[in-house]
């Protein structure tokens, strides 16, 4: 299912989400102020299993591409969630 979908089964409707990457796998929820948000590491294991990218070909691939367009959202911009190891 994609991030469109998923966000509209639930009801969310003007949601920004990403879509030159959508990361589908990696929406994990949506913030009080209806912004999409992403995990990190699951961004990164969807760029591996879709391309078949090494961990730092994805993460480099993130931060140029998709952290850097961000801004460019606006109000509203979807959040990225940088999850701390769970000791």
């Amino acid at each position: 299912m994609t991030a469109e979908e998923r966000l509209l089964e639930y009801g969310y409707e003007g949601v920004k989400y990403l879509i030159d990457e959508s990361y589908d796998d990696a929406l994990i929820g949506v913030s009080e102020d209806n912004r999409a948000i992403y995990d990190f590491s699951l961004m990164i294991e969807w760029l591996m299993n879709k391309y078949g990218w090494s961990e730092s070909e994805s993460i480099e691939w993130i931060e140029f591409n998709t952290l850097r367009a961000l801004p460019y959202f606006g109000e509203g911009a979807p959040i990225i969630m940088y999850g701390l190891p769970l000791d």
